[in-house]
């Protein structure tokens, strides 16, 4: 926060209008997988400033589940999972999502693996890697024939690419909700300031 009290000091409007408005209106829609993507290509090809759309309300879901649906049902019992299970909901329901942003979630694969449903029933792991990876692939197919060849397929194939993709990630995000919700609720840690004064007792 003081960081951003000292840009915004520096900068003034200009500084809020680039580190965070402007996540409410953009509208990247070229390499996106996201769900968005039609309706940003569509939103960015209007003419005249851009104006708050559907897509623009694509942080409501985003923020309850990442923000408080998950943390609140999930923290307790695996922090390390519902990081994961935060992550992976929270790029799945962005309006861009790029190949890059998987790595966000990959990065607590170690931690949340290990006792899953996914390597616990090797049939169930292979069959969401193998969806997710063919979920891209058909986006990129579709992404192919847009950008490459020439060809118009954001409606209908790179749309339903998208949405199925969506829909995959959405399976997936169950599977992990499900697998943390499972574990048994850790004990509570105690404080610094309580361990000291049991101590001093």
């Amino acid at each position: 926060m003081g960081l951003n009290v000292l840009m915004y000091s520096l900068y003034g409007d200009a500084f809020l209008e680039h580190s965070y408005a402007y996540h409410l209106t953009r509208i990247d829609h070229r390499h996106n997988f996201s769900v968005y993507n039609t309706v940003l290509h569509l939103s960015s090809s209007s003419v005249g400033p851009a104006s708050l759309g559907v897509e623009s309300l694509a942080f409501v879901p985003q923020l309850f589940l990442a923000a408080f649906a998950i943390p609140l049902a999930l923290a307790k019992k695996d922090l390390a999972s519902t990081m994961l299970a935060q992550t992976f909901a929270f790029v799945t329901f962005n309006k861009v999502c790029t190949s890059q942003y998987f790595l966000w979630y990959m990065v607590f694969l170690p931690f949340y693996l290990p006792d899953s449903s996914l390597l616990e029933r090797p049939r169930l792991g292979l069959a969401a890697l193998a969806l997710w990876v063919l979920g891209q692939a058909l986006w990129l197919q579709q992404g192919y024939q847009l950008e490459f060849l020439g060809n118009s397929t954001f409606v209908p194939g790179l749309w339903l690419a998208s949405m199925a993709f969506f829909l995959i990630n959405i399976w997936i995000l169950g599977i992990i909700v499900s697998d943390t919700g499972s574990k048994p609720a850790q004990p509570d840690v105690p404080s610094l300031a309580g361990s000291a004064e049991k101590k001093a007792i």
